[in-house]
């Protein structure tokens, strides 16, 4: 037996076959995800968006630091004007 027989194919064998192309998505599933795909924000959009809120948070616990250190101070004013018995 000859080594050539092992690697050439014999006549009788058929190409393979054509795979069938692949059907298109219907519409009625391609619409939500283009709508989707407009009103969801991205990905920088989202990070800036979560930026701000943290930002806005920082502002207020630095504000609600102020009033209560004025707070303590003004009630210690007044603390201090009153005679204790």
């Amino acid at each position: 037996m000859k080594l050539r027989t092992f690697w050439n194919k014999p006549a009788s064998v058929e190409p393979p076959a054509v795979p069938s192309p692949q059907k298109l998505d219907p519409a009625w599933l391609e619409a939500p995800l283009t709508m989707l795909s407009w009103f969801l924000p991205g990905g920088a959009v989202v990070v800036g968006a979560l930026g701000q809120f943290m930002l806005a948070l920082v502002l207020l616990a630095i504000a609600f630091g102020v009033w209560l250190r004025l707070w303590r101070s003004r009630k210690k004013r007044r603390a201090v004007g009153r005679p204790t018995f």
